[in-house]
């Protein structure tokens, strides 16, 4: 605008700088922002990435499958290798067989069944012959009243009743006296004889004797109970014959059904040994992950040998009971006897391999054994709490099993028991196994 042809500036209103400011950043607006204004909520956290698993090779594939049989086979050849030292050194050998069976001379059931067996030969002997008949006949034949003959037919009875009570326990003294021990030890090696004739397959042995029945022969104690007897005044003592006694130790129709596994075991222990360790560490070593193959490896073997140790008993079991009951209580403690060494074997070999299983539970390297650690020693009260939960129950769970385990390998249980115990601890140890959570390990 001009006045006076002078030109006079016009004063103008300044743009708003919003108008053609360009759009400020997030960092910027940001960084304008008032200190005092409150700061955002955070969105939920991201979920863990984990990471993306290496696809498997098939040459891999195989080795893991070919890992797992060798693992198999070695737990099932476990108690055939076990059986196998034992079949070599107390079954086979006639000096081991005896010293085993020998102390039963003094045992309380093999005693009873031995006295009743000589008791029943001796009376058995006496009533042939007929002293009380013999004495009323030749009473009668001297002209005694036939009130008196029949009053002495009246005493026969008691008489024998007397008889028999006397016999028991001169018989019982002899049974307990040293000459029994010398008899039974002597018998034994006889028997075992025909034990070894039945397991190598040679069946001629059931048709000699007994019905097939594998007996210890008491005849040698036939001079020491006829000279006890007269001594102790017993009438037709002297006329006794020879007592040939036996108490029956095994059936042999039984027996010689073994004789298949029996020819397999005894033949080479020490190569079935060889093999069984290699498989189970060759099964080991081609696995993938060696820590949880090894704690598989040696949780097998500790079933392996808690099932054989069931299966023994019911082996026991089943060999005696076609036995008469009067034999049985004797039979039963040969069998037992007998098979100690076996179940000897089998408590050391699970108790090496419960040892290992805890101790590579909790030194492991792989991510299980991590989670275990951090389980077993609560660090934090999240961690133990995950721990004794019900829905989490590594821990509960393996000390059911670990109890379990020790009760079977620790005391004799009956057949039913110790096979539900087997049972727990299988299912315990899945539960415990499959409770613990990897990714607690990391957490």
């Amino acid at each position: 605008m001009s006045t006076n042809g002078d030109t006079v500036p016009v004063p103008t209103t300044p743009t708003p700088t919003s108008a053609t400011a360009p759009e400020a950043t997030p960092a910027s607006a940001a960084a304008s922002a008032p200190a005092s204004a409150p700061a955002t909520t955070a969105g939920p956290p991201a979920a863990p990435v984990h990471p993306v698993a290496e696809p498997v090779s098939p040459r891999r594939r195989w080795l893991s499958i070919l890992s797992a049989l060798m693992i198999v086979l070695g737990c099932v050849l476990v108690p055939v290798t076990a059986a196998s030292f034992w079949a070599r050194t107390t079954i086979t050998d006639t000096d081991s067989y005896v010293g085993v069976v020998g102390p039963l001379a003094s045992d309380p059931q093999v005693q009873a069944a031995v006295e009743q067996e000589l008791t029943a030969k001796v009376m058995t002997e006496l009533s042939k012959l007929d002293i009380m008949g013999s004495l009323t006949t030749a009473l009668e034949q001297r002209g005694v009243s036939p009130a008196l003959a029949q009053a002495l037919a009246l005493l026969q009875s008691p008489v024998q009743d007397r008889t028999e009570a006397l016999v028991s326990r001169i018989v019982d003294r002899v049974v307990t006296s040293d000459a029994f021990a010398n008899v039974w030890v002597s018998a034994n090696r006889v028997a075992h004889t025909q034990l070894i004739r039945l397991l190598e397959g040679q069946t001629t042995v059931l048709t000699q004797q007994n019905s097939g029945q594998v007996v210890v022969d008491l005849n040698a104690l036939s001079g020491a109970v006829r000279v006890a007897l007269q001594d102790a005044g017993v009438p037709g003592a002297s006329r006794l014959p020879d007592i040939g006694g036996t108490v029956v130790v095994g059936d042999g129709q039984r027996l010689s059904q073994a004789k298949t596994a029996y020819q397999l075991i005894n033949g080479l222990p020490w190569v079935l040994l060889v093999v069984t360790v290699g498989l189970l560490v060759g099964g080991v070593l081609l696995a993938r992950r060696r820590t949880r193959a090894t704690l598989l490896t040696l949780g097998g073997v500790l079933v392996a040998a808690l099932l054989t140790l069931v299966a023994v008993r019911v082996g026991g079991d089943y060999a005696i009971s076609g036995i008469k009951p009067g034999n049985r209580g004797a039979a039963g403690s040969v069998v037992t006897a007998v098979t100690d060494r076996l179940r000897d074997i089998l408590r050391v070999i699970g108790w090496l391999a419960l040892a290992a299983l805890v101790v590579t539970a909790l030194t492991g390297s792989g991510p299980r054994a991590s989670a275990l650690r951090r389980s077993v020693g609560g660090t934090t009260s999240r961690a133990w709490g995950a721990a004794v939960a019900w829905r989490h129950t590594p821990l509960v769970a393996g000390a059911v099993a670990l109890v379990a385990v020790v009760v079977l390998l620790a005391v004799d249980l009956p057949v039913w028991l110790a096979f539900a115990l087997v049972v727990v601890t299988v299912v315990a140890g899945v539960l415990a196994w499959r409770s613990i959570r990897p990714a607690d390990a990391v957490a």
